[in-house]
């Protein structure tokens, strides 16, 4: 998995040490190709991008109930978006680096 930037790649290996690197890597390409779509994309196929991610999700989720990670407290559902949350910052401080650099 080619990712584009620093806190993408330290958040990707968090999670495959947290979690696994399949759920690491299905939430990294699904909130990557998400979050750049919503950029370039129209309307009508982000709709398409968004029901891929969907699914993608539902695909991490599974992932994520059949590993044990480190902080039982949360619920699957929880955990997920906390992740995404997570995600998220780790795309925004990327890609303000990479508007400096421009």
């Amino acid at each position: 998995m080619a990712l584009a930037s620093r806190e993408r790649q330290y958040l990707h290996q968090e999670l495959t040490e947290e979690v696994s690197a399949v759920y690491a890597d299905i939430l990294c390409d699904a909130w990557g190709t998400l979050l750049t779509a919503q950029r370039h994309m129209s309307a009508a196929r982000l709709k398409t991008v968004r029901q891929n991610v969907e699914g993608m999700e539902r695909a991490a989720l599974l992932a994520l109930k059949r590993a044990e990670y480190a902080d039982p407290s949360l619920t699957p559902e929880k955990r997920l978006k906390r992740d995404r949350e997570r995600y998220e910052t780790a795309w925004k401080a990327d890609r303000a680096d990479i508007d400096a650099a421009l």
